[in-house]
């Protein structure tokens, strides 16, 4: 699934923003959520976040590799907060802690903030694209 080019400029804008969540699940059902604060896409079905302080979310995708990614894009209009667009990205992961990728992030993340880890970093195929801003399209598939 080609993932569209508006769709990767609403979460590299999100990301500056840290309007990013990552869900996961256990084998279980139990629910996991946290915020994203690195990540990009390696192409046009495929993006690598990065793990630095994954405890819950490791075990559940080690588990139970189906995550969804939500994120959204807002501006402040007349003291609110006005969402533009959101997305959620619905897929599956793997962790990798070595090769090329691995270090590509590790090397990116170094230079933004040299005291961050970086202990793997998480390819996630996206299989799945739903619109999450309110309105008439709010929960549709878009891609």
């Amino acid at each position: 699934m080609k993932i569209p080019e508006n769709v990767k400029s609403a979460f590299h804008s999100a990301l500056k923003s840290r309007r990013v969540a990552l869900g996961t699940a256990s084998k279980s059902g139990i629910p996991n959520a946290v915020p994203i604060g690195l990540g990009k896409f390696l192409d046009d079905e495929t993006m690598v976040l990065v793990d630095n302080y994954f405890l819950k979310t490791r075990m559940n995708l080690e588990e139970n590799p189906v995550l969804a990614l939500s994120f959204w894009v807002t501006e402040e209009r007349d003291g609110k907060a006005i969402t533009n667009e959101g997305y959620q990205l619905k897929g599956t992961a793997h962790f990798e802690d070595s090769g090329p990728t691995f270090e590509r992030m590790r090397t990116d993340v170094k230079a933004i903030r040299a005291d961050f880890p970086v202990r793997a970093v998480v390819i996630f195929k996206v299989t799945d694209i739903f619109d999450v801003k309110a309105g008439l399209n709010a929960g549709k598939r878009i891609a």
